[in-house]
């Protein structure tokens, strides 16, 4: 009998990531979750909708970079902080 445990950082080792929704609830602990864990990715994309009076950047600044989750990763690695 055979083993197929699937180890999640081996998955994402060298991967690309598009993540869609990251300004919600779950879309950010999924998104903190795997740039704590999965620290061996490639490149994280990550897709937001445009709200009505502000810009893209500011949304994901205000949304993610300037969020109490993400800041102890920003201040780890702070090559993660990079506006596209």
């Amino acid at each position: 009998m055979t083993s197929n445990n699937l180890n999640v950082k081996e998955f994402y080792k060298d991967k690309i990531i598009l993540i869609t929704g990251c300004t919600g609830f779950i879309g950010k602990i999924i998104l903190e979750k795997l740039i704590r864990t999965c620290s061996d990715f490639k490149t994280i994309y990550v897709m937001i909708r445009k709200r009505q009076g502000t810009t893209l950047d500011a949304r994901m600044k205000k949304e993610i970079y300037d969020s109490y989750l993400f800041q102890h990763l920003f201040e780890k690695r702070p090559e993660l902080v990079r506006l596209c």
